[in-house]
């Protein structure tokens, strides 16, 4: 079933064209032609007949025997004063003048005033945007370049300090090194020399007792009273063994213990002896200790206590060790030739105290 190929219905079978170029078939509505002219016409026409579509893509053909074209030919023709002009086909074109674009100065003199075009407008803005961004730019940048010359200035001048600092800290440090050295071989040397000035003292005292508790009195004879203390202990000093005796200065004044006596004898045997007397006649009177009543001194009764003579560092040491001592609950606390000693109890080993140090081996 054929359809038209304008409106796409269903074509007669007989009242339809069908076109020459394209062969697409029309009905006589579309094809733009009545009934009775369809009629009228022959098959010569209507097998030569063109669709709409194919005669809108054929050239154009001249208009040259318009009437109009015509009268203007033959009055060209036959005047006098005007050449005939329209004697070719290129006669029957119309052709007009391009106008031109009146320029600036001729429009500024027929116009009698300023005339500002856009193209103008737009070279007057871009110059003096131009000129206004330099002197914006250039004045930051010289600003910026004021900034950054102050800022290399000062950091030079940090620089400077810097180096200069750090030249005086590493001397200073070069210095606190070597002081740290000498203080290390100072604090050494000040251990050893201590060390050997005990030793020494304790070598000087090796044959001194000291007696603590004895009453004080003006008319007092410290010889006297050390003979008649080792007659008390059964451990007879004769006047010739004693070589010096004398009280020496309290170490606290605000006390009212009396001063301790110092007794010098002739051998470290005497001194040795004597001690031995005296912690024996404690150990056997343990209710009537060795006091001042038995060396025949009146007034209240003083216990008295027989000891050896220790340095200033040894007494400091021995008290800080009997304080330990009491703390970790050790039984025995001596002194032998100025040396200290601690046990804890019958069946350990004794612990000398050298020194401050040794004290952390009391656990």
């Amino acid at each position: 079933m054929a359809l038209c190929a304008g409106c796409r219905s269903t074509l007669p079978k007989k009242g339809f064209l069908s076109c020459a170029t394209c062969k697409a078939k029309y009905d006589c509505e579309c094809a733009n032609i009545s009934s009775k002219q369809f009629e009228q016409m022959d098959q010569p026409k209507k097998d030569n007949w063109k669709c709409p579509e194919c005669c809108s893509k054929l050239p154009k053909t001249g208009n040259t025997h318009t009437p109009v074209r015509q009268a203007a030919s033959f009055n060209t023709a036959n005047s006098d004063d005007t050449p005939q002009a329209y004697d070719t086909p290129q006669s029957y074109v119309t052709t007009r003048k391009k106008l031109k674009s009146p320029t600036p100065a001729s429009s500024s003199c027929n116009d009698g005033g300023n005339y500002l075009t856009e193209s103008s407008l737009r070279d007057i803005l871009k110059q003096e945007l131009s000129a206004t961004i330099h002197n914006l730019v250039t004045a930051q940048l010289n600003s910026i370049n004021e900034q950054i010359v102050g800022f290399n200035e000062s950091m030079s001048f940090i620089n400077t300090q810097f180096e200069e600092m750090r030249a005086v800290i590493e001397e200073k440090s070069a210095v606190i090194n070597q002081l740290k050295k000498e203080n290390i071989h100072l604090q050494a040397s000040v251990k050893d020399l201590t060390t050997r000035l005990n030793i020494v003292e304790l070598h000087m005292r090796e044959c001194n007792v000291e007696i603590n508790g004895i009453p004080e009195h003006k008319t007092e004879n410290l010889v006297n009273t050390v003979v008649q203390l080792s007659q008390v202990v059964k451990n007879n000093i004769s006047v010739d063994d004693i070589q010096h005796a004398t009280r020496v200065a309290k170490l606290n004044k605000s006390t009212d213990k009396p001063r301790s006596v110092i007794v010098k004898l002739r051998t470290t045997k005497h001194r040795d002896a004597l001690l031995a007397a005296v912690a024996q006649y404690n150990k056997k009177n343990p209710e009537d200790k060795l006091s001042s009543h038995h060396l025949g001194i009146g007034g209240a009764r003083a216990p008295i206590y027989v000891s050896e003579h220790l340095t200033p560092g040894s007494k400091s040491l021995h008290a800080a060790t009997r304080i330990k001592a009491k703390e970790m609950k050790y039984r025995f606390t001596w002194i032998r030739n100025g040396k200290i000693y601690v046990r804890k109890d019958e069946f350990s080993q004794a612990i000398l105290m050298r020194n401050e140090d040794s004290l952390k081996l009391i656990v």
